[in-house]
């Protein structure tokens, strides 16, 4: 049942697919007093610590059922957000990592930091939906579905490519060096320059076994959602301000 359980690939697991074919319609932010919840980078509703809530910034009185039922609500998200966003980014920094130790002791100060520019800018573009900063996790807004595909196609492919920019700029500045007679160009031998088959294969190995990791935990995290939507109905139900911002939605 490899992914199926976890990330909706319907045509392998029906059954797990009906029940884990889910998308987040808002960005979810969690820190350690609050739970934000946004549309289009504004707050349209709020938790704080776990029991009050705010909706576009005006607080609403709750019973104490119904603060059961945030409590609830809050503790599900604060266990299911960080863990995925860590996996997501864990997997981002593990290939991001490789490349950078193989960079390391290569060039000159200006190589450096030419290549550690272009590392940053598609750390920046790899992880813009999965956030973590300390003890603060973003995720914004997407489908169970599309979180798999980053993590098996579209991660996989950007490092790939980025491995490709690197080591042909690598192969470069080495083959300048070769002409050069001054020692403008510092080359230093690093146990961690790799060909890039040797290099991909070494990131795509790493990937997998944190896919292995996601495999472990796929039947929780579906559970784990089910009861999310579970109890946003509910609290729909009773505070009817909060169907127009539904989080988690039903995709086919």
């Amino acid at each position: 049942m490899r992914w199926c359980v976890l990330f909706c690939l319907i045509l392998s697991c029906p059954g797990w697919a009906n029940e884990c074919a889910m998308a987040f319609r808002h960005g979810i932010l969690i820190s350690p007093e609050q739970i934000r919840v946004q549309s289009s980078n504004r707050t349209v509703f709020q938790i704080n610590h776990d029991r009050q809530l705010f909706i576009r910034g005006e607080w609403v009185t709750l019973t104490p059922a119904e603060q059961e039922l945030l409590q609830r609500y809050s503790h599900l998200l604060r266990k299911f957000v960080p863990e995925v966003v860590s996996i997501a980014v864990d997997s981002v920094e593990l290939g991001l990592s490789a490349i950078e130790n193989m960079l390391s002791g290569i060039g000159d100060s200006s190589q450096q930091e030419e290549w550690q520019q272009l590392i940053r800018e598609s750390t920046y573009q790899l992880t813009s939906r999965f956030v973590r900063s300390g003890d603060h996790f973003y995720l914004a807004p997407q489908s169970l579905h599309e979180l798999d595909s980053f993590l098996h196609g579209e991660l996989k492919h950007q490092l790939k490519t980025l491995a490709k920019q690197t080591v042909g700029a690598v192969w470069e500045a080495l083959q300048d060096a070769l002409r050069q007679t001054d020692d403008n160009f510092e080359r230093t031998e690093s146990p961690s320059w790799q060909p890039l088959g040797e290099l991909v294969s070494k990131i795509n190995a790493g990937l997998d076994q944190k896919a292995g990791e996601l495999e472990e935990k796929s039947a929780l995290f579906c559970q784990r959602l089910t009861e999310l939507d579970q109890i946003e109905s509910q609290l729909q139900q009773r505070v009817p301000q909060l169907m127009q911002y539904d989080v988690i939605i039903a995709k086919p």
